[in-house]
Parts: C-alpha cells; structure tokens; sequence
C-alpha cells in the first residue's frame, strides 16, 4: 500500500491531536460546582396559611385604605357593615397566599429607603385565624420591572416578590372605587 506523502502527513497530525486530546482529558481536573449552583432554587410562598383562614384585611394602596372584615354574608367594610365585593377580595386574597420569595436582596436596614420600603409604598395586614397577623409591605419594582422588593411580618430581609400582584390591588382597589362612585349616585 503507498501512502502519498500528504495522505501520511494527515494522519500523523490526526494521531497527534488524538495523543493531546486524550492526554487533556485525563489531566484536567474536574470543575467543582458551587453548592448554590448545583441545587435548583426552589421557590416558597411567602405565607403558610389558606386564603380561607384569613377573617380581617387591612390595605394601604396610592393613598388609599381598605379594611374589611369577613362575616358569615361575606366581606364587610369594618366600622360601617356595609357589604364588599367578596369576589374580587377572595382572588386577592388567593393571589396574596399564593406570592412566592422571588429571592433575597442584599441590603442593610438603614437602606429600606432605596427599595421604597421606609415608608412602604403599599402595607398589606391580614388577620388570620390561628396565627394572628401577618404582614407584607411592598417597595419599589427591581430594574427590570418584574419583581417589587417586599417585607414579610417586618423582618429585616428584603425579598422580591412578583409583580403580579399590583395588578391584583389595582383590581382589589379598583373595584372599591367603582362601589363607592355607585353608592355615592343617587338612585
């Protein structure tokens, strides 16, 4: 068999590279993952309670305050009994029990202000059954809009939770305005 001179220059040089890569691939050590990066983040809700269990909520949402109270009828205003929209506060009150911890934000309490959170933009109190209440005061949205820095029960951890859920007290508030605009028309 006579090999031209190129045909064996070929294969020398495909031996070599199957020497060099075998030899790098044995040698080179294996890449150790941190921790943190091996492991899936895995998110939580924020709150472990039903939205069932919850019998009094108190909003605070661009200037305006809602505190209701839920009865055997459904949901009530606190001091003056008149009825709420039940519905629109069940999904709120759903949406709230389902927020998940979007993760936490490195920050020392003295910089609260910077993620508009001293003084909140929104504070959220339910009373639940059993537990007592618990809290949620939302900040400012991140840089990139899909998430609000949030406070849980005043602990001194910022979390991120979604954003979604200014929408849902848009919905919430919304839906209190246009009950008082028609209980305000007369009749």
């Amino acid at each position: 068999m006579i090999v031209s001179r190129e045909s064996r220059r070929v294969m020398i040089l495909g031996v070599l590279a199957l020497l060099l890569g075998g030899y790098t691939y044995t040698t080179t050590p294996k890449q150790n993952r941190l921790a943190s990066q091996t492991q899936q983040k895995q998110e939580h809700p924020i709150f472990a309670f039903n939205s069932e269990k919850i019998t009094q909520l108190d909003v605070v949402f661009d200037g305006q305050q809602l505190v209701g109270k839920r009865t055997p009828e459904g949901w009530k205003r606190e001091q003056s009994g008149e009825p709420l929209p039940s519905a629109v506060i069940d999904d709120f009150l759903t949406a709230l029990t389902k927020l998940v911890d979007l993760g936490s934000v490195e920050g020392k309490p003295e910089e609260l202000s910077e993620f508009g959170l001293k003084p909140p933009k929104t504070h959220i109190t339910v009373h639940v059954e059993g537990t007592g209440p618990q809290t949620l005061a939302l900040g400012k949205h991140n840089p990139v809009n899909t998430s609000l820095y949030a406070l849980v029960n005043q602990s001194p951890q910022v979390i991120l939770v979604g954003s979604v859920i200014s929408w849902d007290l848009r919905k919430l508030m919304d839906a209190m305005k246009s009950l008082e605009a028609a209980q305000q028309t007369p009749s």
